[in-house]
């Protein structure tokens, strides 16, 4: 009796639906007008925004709103990181 097994050319659930995300999240970069990198997915499968410095409010709002829909809503967690670069600008 032999047996086969094939290995190698099946995703695993788990990457596919990092697949998924990114894709995603590309779409959304792009539909909102945000540079690309703007939103990351990371290790966890949760979605970093890091907008640009210069990024104007419209396009991080129509971010936030794609973000809310139901593909993405296991994968954010809301929170600031980095606000104190500008706490040091405002100082000046």
């Amino acid at each position: 009796m032999s047996v086969l097994l094939l290995t190698g050319c099946a995703t695993s659930p788990a990457d596919s639906q990092a697949d998924r995300l990114k894709a995603g999240l590309v779409r959304v970069e792009t539909q909102c007008g945000v540079k690309p990198g703007t939103l990351k997915l990371n290790s966890d499968n949760l979605v970093a925004v890091m907008p640009a410095s210069d990024a104007k409010y419209e396009t991080i709002e129509c971010v936030f709103r794609e973000l809310k829909k139901p593909e993405f809503a296991d994968h954010i967690k809301l929170g600031f990181v980095g606000n104190e670069a500008y706490a040091a600008e405002e100082q000046k």
